[in-house]
């Protein structure tokens, strides 16, 4: 494989589409905990935003795809923007192994050092055995909150705190339902593949009404800490829309990161604006 096909085969096992959904918690994160706009120009920021951009989906999205190798030849998601690891196995291993280790400029301290391993400890049991978590329905949903880790690295650097338990609460919630309605275009490969995930145990309308009652708890925990963040309440109605109509939840699938980018530019709005409150 040349160089220029294999950067370009792990460009797609990266999953371009997704990036948002490291990056962004990174710098929501960053974002709440700084003080000053100065701040978004330190190093610690700048190369965070690039290893949740890049580096932080290699090695997830490697991982997955090295460990889903055998069920990817029945998924046709993989035939589409996505693809198998076969033919590649052996680059996405060091990739990932890269990736790994591109994070160490991050761990400045102790506490930065257990946040980003606990990113690659939670990225790793996910798709690997013996854990092997996305093949246990509910810890599948729930062991998805790694997407949070980075917002909490984010906090941390930016304010040398730990983001308070609400955060952690709405965010378990949040990504547990996302995983879940993202497991729903799967089920029959993953049925096929043996492979049993929350939606391949509860099926299409009740993945949702699961999807539904994460959300609204997300929503719930969030306008009760301050009205400003009512907009959330739109993924328990989504939700709720899509449950009516199962069917819709491959098309919608697609539709999410441009959902979830616009919501994650409001809580991003929202999170900084202590900072920018100054300036206006």
């Amino acid at each position: 494989m040349s160089l220029r096909g294999a950067l370009h085969r792990l460009l797609i096992h990266s999953r371009p589409r997704f990036w948002l959904y490291t990056a962004g918690p990174f710098l929501v994160g960053y974002g709440a905990g700084a003080a000053a706009p100065s701040q978004f120009a330190e190093p610690q920021f700048i190369y965070g935003m690039l290893y949740f951009l890049l580096f932080a989906n290699i090695y997830l999205y490697g991982v997955n795809d090295l460990f889903d190798l055998d069920t990817d030849l029945l998924n046709p998601k993989k035939a589409g923007p996505e693809r198998a690891a076969a033919g590649a196995a052996k680059l996405l291993a060091a990739s990932a192994a890269a990736s790994a280790l591109a994070a160490a400029p991050l761990a400045l301290d102790p506490t930065a050092a257990a946040l980003v391993a606990l990113y690659l400890a939670l990225s790793t049991a996910y798709s690997a055995p013996p854990l092997r978590l996305k093949a246990r329905p509910l810890l599948d949903s729930y062991s998805n909150w790694l997407y949070i880790v980075p917002a909490a690295l984010g906090y941390y650097l930016s304010s040398s705190r730990l983001p308070p338990a609400w955060v952690w609460a709405a965010g378990v919630a949040w990504t547990a339902g996302m995983h879940a309605l993202s497991a729903v275009p799967d089920i029959e490969a993953d049925r096929k593949a043996g492979v049993k995930t929350v939606a391949v145990a509860l099926g299409p309308r009740r993945t949702m009404i699961f999807v539904a009652a994460n959300w609204l708890a997300t929503a719930l925990i969030l306008t009760a800490r301050d009205p400003l963040m009512a907009p959330s309440l739109l993924y328990p109605a989504t939700a709720l829309y899509l449950t009516l109509r199962p069917h819709l939840v491959p098309t919608w699938y697609w539709r999410f990161p441009a959902i979830n980018a616009a919501m994650g530019a409001l809580a991003f709005l929202y999170a900084t604006r202590h900072i920018w409150s100054g300036y206006l």
